[in-house]
């Protein structure tokens, strides 16, 4: 955003509720005149702006003086060369004249000194522009020959017109406004990213989705997580009990033959077992010791 050159109101020490509303009369007479013709102004507070390189809402801040309305000297160029139409390209748009030149006559004179033409600015590039609400007037001798500039190849039409800018719907204000506002946000934005990025740096873990099932904190999720682990724990000692229990209680299934022999000759049987006799199985599985054996590690499985 370009920054006002000069702030005419701290150098002529104006009065306070000084108010600049002069008349199309006196526009013309004491002021684009004056300026025509090189003589001292009444008060020098109408900058000198080429406002044909712009927007209009960049406007205001080169202005020197004004709130809602403000004043400014331009050239003008032609559109062609061999031409008297203006240029009204004016930054990424154009301006486009509404209604019908008007004659400024000084009081008690017949004779008109300057014409008056009223613009509207639409952005964008002719004849698709889109009309906004920036009103110009622009105030420009009349009865000048401008034909010496063009003998010369220039393109320039008139040195110097002068020109009255505002707009409508003071929509620039809350433009204004609404740019501070967005500023205000985007410093206070920045502020919070900072802080939570010293947050961030300042905790020892970085704590993501994937970190909390790889690592996972009982602090943060309770005792949620803690207590099926306690249960497969115990589930895992239970197994493992009964899979004792199973591997002791299967001795029985995985003798042979040959260990109940060795286990008879242990006990003090001298006697050749006949295997071919279907009572000695009947008499080894419902003696004593076996179902001794058998009762105590039932005992212990149950227990």
């Amino acid at each position: 955003m370009v920054e006002r050159r000069r702030d005419a109101e701290a150098e002529l020490n104006l009065p306070p509720g000084f108010r600049f509303h002069p008349t199309d009369e006196e526009l013309v007479v004491d002021y684009l005149v004056r300026k025509a013709a090189g003589q001292r102004l009444p008060v020098p507070i109408i900058a000198e702006v080429d406002l044909y390189k712009f927007e209009p809402w960049d406007l205001p801040e080169m202005a020197l003086f004004g709130k809602k309305e403000w004043y400014f000297f331009t050239p003008r160029d032609r559109k062609y060369q061999n031409g008297s139409r203006p240029n009204r390209t004016a930054g990424r748009g154009y301006w486009k004249a509404t209604g019908a030149d008007k004659p400024v006559t000084p009081p008690g004179s017949s004779r008109s000194l300057g014409i008056k033409k009223a613009l509207v600015f639409y952005n964008g590039k002719a004849p698709k522009g889109v009309k906004t609400d920036w009103i110009m007037h622009e105030y420009r001798l009349a009865d000048v020959d401008r034909s010496a500039n063009n003998k010369k190849g220039s393109l320039r039409l008139d040195d110097c017109v002068l020109c009255r800018l505002y707009n409508k719907k003071s929509s620039w204000e809350k433009m204004q406004q609404n740019k501070q506002q967005q500023q205000q946000i985007a410093s206070l934005t920045k502020i919070a990213e900072f802080l939570e990025s010293n947050d961030d740096a300042g905790s020892d873990t970085l704590w993501t989705s994937d970190s909390d099932v790889e690592h996972d904190d009982p602090l943060r999720h309770g005792n949620k997580q803690s207590q099926p682990l306690q249960g497969v724990q115990h589930n895992a000692g239970s197994l493992q009990m009964v899979e004792e229990v199973k591997e002791e209680s299967d001795w029985f299934t995985d003798l042979n033959l040959d260990d109940f022999q060795s286990s008879w000759a242990a006990i003090g049987s001298a006697s050749t077992v006949d295997t071919s006799n279907q009572n000695y199985y009947n008499s080894v599985i419902g003696s004593e010791l076996l179902m001794q054996n058998q009762s105590n590690y039932m005992t212990s499985f149950w227990s």
